[in-house]
């Protein structure tokens, strides 16, 4: 009974790191997104903690975006290749929305942590595309970002850093309104990845 209790936990802590790092997340920030401490998620990845609390439970599934029986061993975990991108239909702060599709990375030799929107773009045969974002560059002003405001679904804007209490988001295209962030406002602004390229869906 104890192996294979020991062989379950030893399959938890290894999904939990390694979906952790498939995402691009820290220790430190899977930690705030489950109200917890860096140390905890440290004991969560080595196995130190035996028995993770349900409510805990049910916070690191969202922040994983896996479900509650993939960790318990219940249902079967498949993990995303280390050059392929994860899509999602969008993302709200710091909540991952639905994964809809996953892609082989066209740049693997590419530093950084990639992630995917789908969004509405004209150009495309199929009236929509993937946006790629870089979650792990320096932003610049004139960079193009997925920015969600106050928690709310990820945008996607022309960011420029007009002064230090002063942020604008233009749209790339004409559709789109003009958004002016003034000091506490700044502070609701989670840029979430710089903009990379966009690719066809017939690609995945």
């Amino acid at each position: 009974m104890m192996d294979k209790m020991t062989n379950k936990l030893i399959e938890m802590k290894d999904i939990i790191k390694s979906r952790r790092l498939e995402l691009g997340l820290t220790q430190q920030e899977l930690a705030d997104l489950c109200h917890a401490d860096r140390t905890t998620v440290g004991k969560w990845e080595s196995g130190d903690i035996i028995n993770i609390k349900r409510d805990k439970l049910q916070l690191l599934s969202k922040a994983l975006n896996i479900s509650h029986l993939v960790l318990l061993g219940a249902e079967e975990y498949i993990p995303c290749e280390i050059d392929e991108i994860l899509i999602y239909d969008a993302i709200y702060g710091d909540t991952l929305g639905n994964q809809i599709a996953k892609i082989k990375n066209p740049y693997p030799d590419n530093d950084g942590q990639f992630f995917g929107i789908q969004v509405a773009h004209p150009t495309f045969i199929t009236g929509y595309c993937f946006a790629i974002f870089n979650k792990k560059t320096k932003i610049n002003s004139g960079d193009i970002v997925a920015v969600s405001l106050n928690g709310n679904e990820a945008i996607i804007r022309k960011l420029y850093i007009v002064d230090k209490d002063i942020v604008t988001l233009r749209p790339v295209m004409e559709e789109g309104e003009l958004i002016t962030l003034v000091e506490n406002d700044i502070k609701d602004m989670n840029v979430i990845g710089k903009y990379c390229y966009a690719i066809s869906p017939f690609l995945e």
